[in-house]
């Protein structure tokens, strides 16, 4: 693959973006040229997170993932963060097309995303909050042109309780490279089983709480229907290797997101 499209995560940034269309169509946007900037905004400054992210880590890419562009020398560091901040700076323009709030979203995430990789990512639990933060807040964006929150804050709490599970996954999976450069990650700080309790003990929370959009009425009978497939995913994912278990997790999110557009397109 090329490198410039590896770098980004093509997979994840396509999810956040239609996590934003998502929040969108759920908050009642009627359809239009709109759907397209809301899509490429949160696609580029996801992919710019990624792009950053791997800049920072390519000391401990170098031991956890050796085949990403940075470590194996297919991307130079310098490449990285001008292609980083090209994208960081295409995704705030094009938000600015709809709006001030999105624009401020989209920049208050661009900082954080930087910020995130510089500073926080290896701290005790801040990395895990403030990526699941990111992963809430596509739905959020999508939600800030009509400003209909009455379903959003429903998935916004679903999306951050699963993902933190995810992220906690992922912490454990990358143990090795970083206890080699002595980051304060929740499975170093707590040992692996006890972190592999609390990711567990987060998805579960997120699966209890999945029926709450039928049961209040927002979103109909397919929803649960549809969502109850992720959950079955959910589950399965707690006896899986953490490396299987981020496809998993994945996958059973994007269910959820067919979940919510589909329970609102046929609620009855």
């Amino acid at each position: 693959m090329n490198p410039y499209l590896e770098i980004i995560r093509p997979g994840t940034s396509f999810l956040a973006g239609l996590g934003a269309i998502a929040g969108a169509a759920i908050s009642g946007l009627p359809f239009s040229i709109l759907y397209l900037y809301i899509f490429l905004t949160v696609f580029l400054i996801s992919g710019a997170g990624m792009v950053i992210n791997d800049y920072y880590d390519i000391e401990i890419d170098r031991i956890n993932a050796p085949q990403r562009p940075l470590p194996s020398a297919r991307m130079s560091r310098e490449s990285a963060i001008l292609y980083s901040l090209i994208l960081f700076s295409s995704g705030i323009l094009i938000s600015t097309l709809l709006g001030i709030y999105c624009f401020l979203l989209a920049l208050t995430n661009s900082i954080l995303e930087f910020l995130y990789s510089r500073n926080f990512k290896k701290r005790f639990l801040v990395g895990n909050v403030l990526v699941s933060y990111f992963t809430a807040s596509t739905f959020l964006f999508g939600a800030l042109i009509t400003f209909d929150f009455k379903i959003i804050w429903i998935v916004c709490l679903l999306a951050f309780l699963s993902n933190m599970g995810r992220e906690i996954y992922k912490a454990i999976e990358d143990v090795r490279g970083d206890k080699k450069m002595k980051s304060d990650t929740l499975p170093i700080a707590a040992g692996v089983k006890s972190a592999r309790e609390i990711a567990q003990g987060f998805i579960a929370s997120a699966i209890v709480l999945s029926p709450l959009p039928y049961l209040s009425g927002l979103l109909g009978s397919l929803y649960l229907k549809i969502v109850s497939v992720s959950n079955v995913l959910f589950l399965y994912s707690f006896s899986q290797h953490p490396r299987k278990i981020k496809l998993i997790t994945k996958l059973a999110m994007f269910i959820v997101l067919l979940a919510c557009l589909l329970g609102l397109k046929f609620r009855y």
